[in-house]
């Protein structure tokens, strides 16, 4: 009963801090054709975090992906031509305002993005969802051991 429980406060640990790291991220998704632009614009505050992520996920993937991260001015300050499904990147926040995370297709076919962009999770909100796999492991540790104790137990009783 007491393995179960431990995993069970993993499952729901782990949960709880997908959510709170991901509140603050504004998500996207789109079918991009050819030459158009998926545009996510999310807010974000210097003195709350010096630094934002951002993820893009292509569904059937192709090549002609290219990301921008433009500043509240319109400024590009990162670009990435992306070349796997899924990729995750960071940028740092120089001033507070609207950063816009800009996907681009420059293939010839319609490409299902979605992308993600927002505040860099701090390390408490990481913690949590290191702390929740931990406690994951030692409760799926605690079935396997109660698992070979009810089996050697039984043997002996047979004997």
């Amino acid at each position: 009963m007491i393995v179960g429980s431990i995993v069970g406060l993993g499952i729901i640990l782990s949960f709880y801090g997908n959510q709170v790291i991901f509140e603050d991220l504004i998500k996207g998704e789109g079918q991009v054709k050819f030459g158009e632009n998926l545009i996510i614009p999310v807010e974000l505050d210097r003195s709350e975090t010096q630094s934002g992520i951002y993820a893009i996920q292509i569904i059937d993937f192709s090549e002609g992906i290219t990301v921008k991260i433009l500043d509240p001015f319109d400024k590009e300050i990162e670009s990435q031509i992306i070349d796997e499904e899924v990729f995750e990147g960071q940028f740092s926040i120089t001033v507070s305002g609207i950063y816009k995370l800009v996907i681009e297709n420059t293939n010839e076919k319609e490409i299902k993005i979605f992308g993600v962009i927002g505040p860099e999770p701090d390390a408490g909100k990481k913690s949590l969802g290191f702390i929740s796999l931990y406690i994951l492991i030692v409760g799926l540790i605690g079935m396997v051991g109660v698992a070979i104790y009810a089996i050697k137990n039984r043997k002996k009783s047979f004997s």
